[in-house]
């Protein structure tokens, strides 16, 4: 009976919502719904599903549970450390030599932090090496509240307890907050996207970052949108995976290791037998 109404409350969830529960693992999903139904005091996912029916405060509430993210600058340092490191110079030499701009795509960007840190990260490394080469970064998310205060670009203190003081006082004005300088904004487009959905940004890119993203995904789906993501990077592109996420099915086979660590890989020129 609690799996019919649970079945039921799916798909309630995705024509009153957006969001695909079929995609995603089973008791972390559970987990989160069970927040809410908590919170308002429901033990019956029929019940709940009723109430999400007709109630559109409940069904933003609930949005929010289940695309909650969390997010600061220079989440996992040492993973950007290896990025400078390891996948700019490569991009950089690409680009010096035949032409065009460094793309980059945060794929559930949630508030932007990793957005405008890849961006700052770029921005000092082409100006160390000197270089006149530009650059894009696109984060893509569903929930429109996140990407809002992603285009405002303004954070509170606990966004920046892994980030570098010589980045905060270059790339950020404080104020109330400290909020992303100008010219930095100017590199970063945000757009309202479900990860399955093409855009005609997310073509050719150089880097990806999709870090934290999978980790919620069953297996199947997982290796759906990798991928998705093999045909969205250029022919030598980077990914950049979460620190408990890897590579699943036959897309172990679509990318060779940078930093088995960090989570970096390239894409093959050629398909591995």
């Amino acid at each position: 009976m609690m799996d019919e109404e649970f079945e039921i409350l799916k798909k309630v969830i995705i024509e009153k919502i957006g969001f695909f529960p079929e995609r995603y693992k089973e008791r972390p999903l559970m987990r989160r719904i069970a927040v809410r139904m908590r919170h308002i005091k429901i033990n019956s996912y029929l019940e709940y599903a009723r109430l999400l029916e007709r109630n559109i405060k409940e069904q933003d509430l609930l949005h929010k549970t289940l695309t909650i993210n969390v997010s600061k600058f220079f989440r996992n340092y040492v993973t950007f450390r290896r990025i400078k490191e390891a996948v700019l110079p490569q991009l950089l030499r690409e680009k010096e030599k035949r032409g065009g701009i460094i793309k980059i795509w945060c794929g559930g960007c949630a508030t932007g932090e990793e957005c405008y840190t890849i961006a700052m990260l770029l921005d000092e490394f082409l100006r160390e090496k000197k270089s006149s080469v530009v650059f894009s970064v696109i984060g893509t998310d569903i929930d429109e509240d996140s990407l809002n205060t992603a285009q405002i670009g303004c954070y509170e203190n606990k966004a920046f307890d892994e980030t570098p003081e010589y980045f905060l006082k270059k790339y950020f004005k404080k104020d109330e907050k400290f909020c992303v300088l100008k010219k930095v904004k100017e590199k970063v487009k945000f757009v309202k996207l479900d990860i399955e959905e093409e855009n005609m940004y997310l073509k050719e890119l150089d880097l990806i970052l999709f870090r934290n993203v999978l980790i919620y995904m069953k297996r199947t789906f997982q290796e759906k949108i990798l991928l998705k993501i093999y045909n969205r990077l250029n022919e030598r592109g980077f990914l950049v995976l979460g620190k408990v996420e890897t590579l699943v099915g036959e897309t172990k086979l679509l990318f060779t290791i940078v930093d088995s660590k960090e989570r970096i890989f390239r894409k093959c020129r050629i398909l591995k037998r």
